[in-house]
């Protein structure tokens, strides 16, 4: 039985020089992963910051404020629902000024108040200011109250970071792909004159590429594995500086979601990569090949 092409001590080492260097291009692609994930939970955060208050009239009873709060709570938009009374929000002003000014006045002037907090998926403009379009239809809401400018503001800011992520990642997986390619392209170039024989004898192109991509898709998958064993050991290494960066990924499955898109982009950037790189080959001409 004839010793396979891809068994030799030449072919040894570029299979090892090919998935070192897949390697350190997926630990750039986790890295990049993990920004995008940072980025995510940042404007997550801030477009659940957004509140919503609605201010009750004076003559409502605290029954129907109570029916109003869990009606909103069952709504999409809401996230959580507070209430606070008017002997509360008087005590909490009193607190601020440093002084009873109820006693001085006579009365108690500041109305009870639910306030919203909504969902991040919620936060724009358009989807509050339908919400506060409904609230001010019930008879029993004397005024809905929210920051207008500040939402406009941060979604603005919010917009800009995630299309400066979004642009970077861009350039950064187009490096990645080009440098997977090169590097693939190199470890099948001493087997050129192999591929160009099986396809004089009649070998069909998924006979030839068949070797090929089990041998990418292996590389890929080992330089992924590889990949995210590097950058864990960097985060736990540097866990003392990345403590809110590790908090953040064991948030919501992003971990999971980090491992996982590791391991696919490996998988298929070393099979897209390895499919061109041989279709090239078979297109070459023969006597283009030395």
């Amino acid at each position: 039985m004839g010793k396979s092409p891809f068994k030799t001590s030449a072919n040894t080492i570029s299979s090892i020089s090919t998935v070192i260097g897949i390697t350190l291009v997926l630990v750039l692609v986790g890295t990049l992963l993990i920004v995008a994930l940072l980025g995510s939970s940042v404007t997550g955060h801030y477009r659940g910051q957004v509140v919503v208050q609605v201010m009750m009239a004076d003559d409502v009873e605290e029954s129907e404020i109570q029916h109003l709060k869990k009606q909103i709570e069952g709504e999409p938009f809401a996230a959580q629902v507070s209430y606070l009374s008017k002997e509360e929000a008087a005590g909490m002003m009193e607190e601020e000024l440093g002084e009873e000014f109820v006693d001085f006045l006579g009365y108690n002037p500041l109305p009870a108040s639910l306030d919203i907090h909504v969902k991040p998926e919620f936060s724009n403009e358009e989807n509050i200011a339908t919400v506060v379009a409904e609230l001010e239809k019930n008879p029993a809401v004397n005024e809905v109250v929210f920051q207008h400018d500040l939402l406009r503001q941060m979604n603005a800011n919010l917009s800009k970071w995630s299309l400066g992520i979004s642009l970077v990642g861009v350039v950064l997986l187009i490096i990645a792909i080009v440098l997977i390619v090169n590097t693939i392209q190199l470890a099948i170039f001493s087997q050129r004159f192999i591929i160009k024989s099986m396809q004089l004898v009649g070998a069909t192109h998924w006979f030839i590429q068949k070797p090929f991509m089990k041998r990418g898709l292996w590389f890929g998958f080992l330089a992924s594995l590889l990949a995210l064993m590097i950058i864990f050991i960097l985060l736990y290494v540097f866990r003392g500086e990345l403590q809110d960066v590790i908090l953040i990924l064991q948030e919501k499955q992003r971990l999971p979601v980090l491992m996982g898109g590791v391991m696919v982009i490996g998988l298929f950037l070393s099979g897209v990569a390895t499919l061109y790189a041989v279709n090239r080959f078979i297109r070459t001409e023969s006597s283009k090949l030395y």
